[in-house]
């Protein structure tokens, strides 16, 4: 699949406000109780390119199976009683309304999300992993009451089921998904693969200009970072797809991201590591500048003005990082 950057709904956080949606089914599941969807699921949904403020109530099918494709929204359709299961002592028996949400599906599984105090993103994932206590699902958050079959059981349960098919109208299709703002990764701001090739381009020959005394060595070093990391965003977003990219985007390994998300996380890591590495190139330009100074001001001292070859061997360990596609492996 050829990822365009247009293709990507932008990851930070989303405000969708209820009064902007043109369904009134989902302003009614959005507004109300304490188990009433919120922006949480809906910046996890516009991720796989779904823009909540678009769907019509015609678009959102009520049904009384399961789903295996798309999102569905377990909703009650009367007074029920879910018995306390397990072996918590805390548990106990919940009566819940008509209309009470119970949890949410994708493709027939029940989304798990956590958020840390760090990243206040949605993070969807496997509660079975490491930190599993700290996940739960969209609405009612009961346990016992969360997986397929258990929802599945409850007497009178209905599933509000919504299609993210690419060409439904409401989907971020090729023709009709827009970036809404440009994407911040670290200190490069790009929208496209031209406009990420000329911050790279620019920031490749700042760095390089005052180096007329740099080893040509280091130089070509520097070279050969800058022109891998522009390969790799060829290859995720300029349309023109290689190995190096793809195999970057293979080693996003969950389940629950899309070729999108993988992409989006691949761009962070390059443009992150990019950035580190054009501040040690820095670091290693003012080395040589000082070394300069400090030969000219002790002459005769031989431990004086030695300092930039450890900042240039820095910079080359790092390109070779950068081009084995290692791009968190340093600092």
């Amino acid at each position: 699949m050829v990822i365009k950057l247009t293709d990507i709904i932008k990851e930070s956080k989303v405000s969708f406000l209820t009064e902007n949606f043109k369904s009134s089914i989902l302003r009614k599941l959005s507004m109300g109780n304490n188990n009433s969807l919120d922006r949480d699921l809906y910046t996890y949904l516009a991720k796989q390119g779904f823009r909540a403020s678009e769907i019509k109530d015609s678009q959102i099918k009520k049904v009384t199976k399961l789903p295996t494709k798309g999102v569905a929204i377990a909703v009650t359709s009367k007074k029920v009683n879910l018995r306390a299961k397990g072996n918590r002592y805390w548990e106990r028996d919940v009566e819940i309304d008509r209309g009470t949400i119970v949890t949410v599906f994708k493709d027939g599984k029940t989304l798990w999300y956590t958020k840390s105090w760090r990243n206040k993103d949605v993070q969807v994932g496997n509660p079975t992993s490491w930190g599993a206590e700290d996940y739960r699902t969209f609405g009612l958050n009961k346990y016992g009451w969360q997986s397929p079959k258990a929802v599945k059981g409850i007497d009178g349960i209905k599933y509000y089921h919504i299609t993210l098919e690419e060409d439904q109208p409401y989907m971020g299709g090729k023709e009709i998904r827009k970036l809404r703002a440009d994407i911040q990764a670290g200190s490069f701001r790009f929208r496209d693969e031209k406009s990420f090739k000329d911050e790279n381009k620019r920031r490749y020959e700042d760095a390089i200009r005052d180096l007329y005394d740099d080893p040509e060595k280091v130089q070509a070093k520097i070279k050969k970072a800058k022109d891998y990391s522009d390969k790799l965003i060829q290859g995720l977003i300029g349309g023109k797809p290689n190995a190096e990219s793809k195999k970057l985007m293979s080693q996003q390994n969950s389940k629950d991201m899309t070729d999108e998300m993988k992409a989006m996380a691949v761009l962070k890591d390059i443009a992150d590591g990019m950035d580190r590495f054009y501040d040690k190139v820095r670091y290693y330009q003012q080395a040589l500048e000082e070394d300069e100074r400090m030969k000219k001001k002790f002459p005769d001292n031989e431990y004086m003005g030695n300092q930039a070859s450890k900042y240039g061997k820095e910079v080359a360990e790092t390109s070779n990082l950068i081009t084995q596609g290692k791009f968190r492996g340093f600092f």
